[in-house]
Formats: structure tokens, C-alpha cells, sequence
């Protein structure tokens, strides 16, 4: 009878030890899939991201290094599929790959081809006599049935103006009876409150005083919205949006007015508009009397502009329209995806922020840890390119705490658009970046944010 306990103990215990052995040996026995990333000719790629998913489904992301090279450890062992992107480059995708335990190893060799180009060909009028249609019809536009509205676009998709057509868009603005009759009751306040007296009185004050207010807005639209805007290739209009909230509508209003839209449709600092009021206010200097220092002269007039042109475009965005006579109803294509402001965008570190300190004034470059889509339809492919620069960086508190960075001037180019980023949700509230680290690989992952509306073109 004791010898049966004996035996049934000794059975239990040993059971019971092979288990635990058994237990720990596969809680230790995990594996790693590596490998190296180029291109058709054999040259290593830096930024390729590499994703890896088990049965579980969960995914396991990594970015290859400047020789080409990746690896994703502390995989428990089985088979996983492996996909590798590129900005530019079709993706690679394999099936069934082995997480090799140590000492084992299966290298993977990636070799990822240009992108195929898909051409498209539209039958239609050159942009320049598209521009020509659509100008005809901002030359109609008058609110309240008087004043001349045409400096705005109520276009879904308007086309780029030649100088010819700036030229023509400013002479009708300036020879309009509308404009004449503004600057003669600006002639008629000065003379009032005796504004520039040494022009004096009476019908010969008045001719003088109309004469220079008129020679400032002939010089400020020609230099301006000609010249200046010809030479740098941007737009003198207002691109009216009406969409969203009022608020979000009154905020893209108020970023207008300190950025311009280039000839190309991407949104550029506003060079034409800077310069052009400069070179107007110095102008000016000829024909008013009275002294003034340079620095009062050009900072009132940059003052004057723009405050006058928040209030404008303000005017424009919320008001006019239902004021305006021939404008065309504003309705954004299906097809057409817009990226909203405040969309999350996961990407991974390739060059700064990369395990070390990182200083003011670093360049950065990320790529998008995933696709970007909107109802669907693709607009940023895994593997697209991000850059920027590190503005600010605390240093850290204590052994275990993490450095906090600031990061500007963020894009992501997206195919032939730029999404700008930021590094918080919320307009506004800017502060560090929030990023992590992904263990399986070492690499740093970032959660920006995009900065504004983002209209990507119609797709099929």
C-alpha cells in the first residue's frame, strides 16, 4: 500500500516537473524574423517598413536601417506573413516565414521594384482657358448687385491664372466705377478731417487727395497682384471653402490671410503679398506729404494689409456669399478625398529620435507606420516619407525618464501632396510629441496629427 502511494507521488511530481520544465522552455524559446530590404539593383533602402502578423493578428512593425537591414525579435515561434513598404516602391509580401529560434536563423531577402505608374490621360481645355471660363464668371460677381466681388473663387477646382490674366483680373477691379467711387469717398473723409493739409482745400485738395489714395491702390494691386504674384506664381484670390463648421470655416479665413496659394495648388507663405505691400508703401513716399521713419512706413503698411485682409477674407468666408450674385454652388466631389484636420498619423522614427539625445535644430525623418485612407480610398501609402526638425527638447528627469522634444515644420509627402503635421490634436495646444518605443524592435514610434484640411485630387 505505501509502495503504491510511493509510485502514484513519484508519477504526480514527475508530471508535474515536466510540465514546469516544459512551460518554461516554450515561455523562453522565442524567435526573431530578420532580414535585409533593396531595391532591384541591389542598393540597401532605408525607411522600408516591415510588418509581421501572426495567427493572432496582431502586428509587429519595424523600419529597415541604412544598410538595408531589420529585425523583429521576441516572436513567439510559428509562421507569419511579412509585408515590406516603400515611398515609391510596390509593396513585398510573403507568406508562412518561420520566426527562427536561435541558433538558427532564415534571413529574409526583400527586393522591392519601382511602383508601376498609372497614366492618366483627360481629354478636356488647357488649364489656362479652363482659367479663362471661370474668370468670366468671377467678373459677374457683385455683391449686394454693386460692389465688384471678383477677387474671390467660389470654384471647386479653379485653375491657376496667367499674368495675362492677373493683369486683366486687377484692370477691371481698378477701372470698375465702383472702385472710383471708394476712393472718392476716402478722398472726401481725408479732406473732412484735413488729413494731409498741405494738399489744402477746396476742389484742387480734394483732386489731389483722390489722386494719391487712387495711385495707392493702382500700385498696390499692379505690384502686388500682377507683378509680385506673376514672378512668384501664386494667386491673388480668396478660395472660398463653405465647408465645416463656422468656426473651422472662420479659422481657415484668418490662416489665409497669411498664406498664400501657389500656381502649382499647394499653400506657400505669402512672398507676392509681403513684398508687394513694401514696394507700394515706398512708392507712396513720392507723392504723400509729410515725413515718416522706413521702419513706421513698411511696419503700418504690413499692419494695415493684413489685418485688413483677415477681415476680408472673414467677410468672404461667412458673409458674402449669399450676398454675391453669379457664384456657382459649392459641392465637393465624391471622389475627391479630404484628409480633416486632427486625423492621427502613426509614424516610425528613421533618422533623429532614434534611441538618442536628440538636439534643437535636428532633422527629422519619419515614415507612416500604416495606410492612410479616407472613406476608403487610399491617400497615404505605408512607407511615405516625413521630415522635419526638432525645435525644442527638455531634458530628462530622473534614470528611467524619457526626453521631451518639440518637433516644427512637419510634412508628409503623400504621393504629389504635402499634409502638413502637428504634434497635437487640438489646434493650438502645441507640446511635445507623444512617442513610444516598440519593443520587438527598438525603433521609435510617433503619433502626429495633420495640421489643416487636406483636399487630395479626384480619383476613378
Amino acid at each position: 500500500m505505501c509502495a503504491s502511494v510511493q509510485i502514484k507521488r513519484f508519477a504526480v511530481t514527475t508530471f508535474v516537473s515536466l510540465w514546469f520544465v516544459g512551460q518554461c522552455a516554450m515561455a523562453q524559446a522565442t524567435g526573431s524574423i530578420q532580414g535585409n530590404v533593396t531595391d532591384s539593383s541591389g542598393a540597401a533602402i532605408l525607411g522600408a517598413v516591415v510588418t509581421v502578423e501572426g495567427v493572432d493578428g496582431n502586428p509587429h512593425t519595424t523600419v529597415s536601417d541604412g544598410d538595408g537591414s531589420f529585425k523583429i525579435s521576441s516572436l513567439t515561434p510559428g509562421n507569419y506573413s511579412v509585408k515590406i513598404s516603400a515611398s515609391g516602391l510596390s509593396d513585398w509580401t510573403a507568406p508562412n516565414v518561420p520566426a527562427s529560434v536561435p541558433p538558427e536563423s532564415r534571413p529574409v531577402l526583400a527586393i522591392l521594384d519601382v511602383a508601376p505608374q498609372v497614366t492618366a490621360i483627360t481629354v478636356g481645355l488647357p488649364p489656362e482657358e479652363v482659367a479663362a471660363e471661370q474668370l468670366k464668371v468671377e467678373l459677374k460677381q457683385r455683391a449686394l448687385g454693386i460692389i465688384p466681388n471678383y477677387f474671390v473663387t467660389y470654384e471647386n477646382h479653379p485653375a491657376p491664372l496667367s499674368p495675362k490674366q492677373k493683369l486683366h483680373l486687377s484692370l477691371k477691379t481698378l477701372l470698375d466705377p465702383t472702385t472710383f467711387a471708394a476712393v472718392g469717398v476716402t478722398a472726401g473723409i481725408q479732406q473732412s478731417r484735413n488729413s494731409y493739409y498741405q494738399y489744402g482745400q477746396g476742389s484742387e485738395g480734394f483732386s489731389k487727395r483722390f489722386g494719391a489714395a487712387y495711385a495707392t491702390a493702382t500700385s498696390s494691386l499692379l505690384i502686388t497682384s500682377v507683378l509680385a504674384d506673376s514672378v512668384l506664381h501664386q494667386d491673388p484670390r480668396y478660395f472660398y471653402s463653405g465647408r465645416g463648421t463656422k468656426a473651422r470655416r472662420a479659422w481657415y479665413a484668418i490662416e489665409s490671410a497669411f498664406l498664400a496659394r501657389g500656381d502649382n495648388g499647394g499653400w506657400q507663405p505669402p512672398y507676392a503679398q509681403v513684398l508687394g505691400s513694401i514696394a507700394a508703401a515706398e512708392i507712396s513716399e513720392t507723392y504723400y506729404p509729410g515725413s515718416r521713419t522706413q521702419y513706421s512706413l513698411i511696419g503700418r503698411s504690413l499692419l494695415f494689409h493684413f489685418v485688413g485682409l483677415v477681415g476680408v477674407n472673414l467677410a468672404e468666408e461667412l458673409l458674402l456669399k449669399r450676398w454675391t450674385s453669379n457664384t456657382p454652388e459649392v459641392q465637393l466631389a465624391p471622389t475627391a478625398p479630404l484628409l480633416r484636420e486632427g486625423t492621427p498619423v502613426p509614424l516610425i522614427a528613421v533618422v533623429g529620435l532614434d534611441g538618442q539625445p536628440a538636439t534643437a535644430g535636428q532633422a527629422v525623418t519619419l515614415v507612416l507606420a500604416e495606410d492612410l485612407t479616407v472613406h476608403g480610398k487610399l491617400v497615404a501609402k505605408t512607407g511615405d516619407v516625413a521630415s522635419g526638425e526638432v525645435s525644442q527638447v527638455t531634458a530628462a528627469k530622473g534614470p528611467d525618464a524619457a526626453q521631451s522634444v518639440v518637433l516644427q515644420r512637419v510634412t508628409l509627402l503623400a504621393g504629389d501632396v504635402n499634409v502638413p503635421l502637428r504634434s497635437s490634436q487640438v489646434r493650438g495646444a502645441a507640446g511635445p510629441v507623444q512617442y513610444k518605443e516598440l519593443p520587438e524592435s527598438g525603433k521609435v514610434e510617433v503619433t502626429l496629427f495633420v495640421a489643416r484640411d487636406v483636399q487630395f485630387p479626384e480619383s476613378e
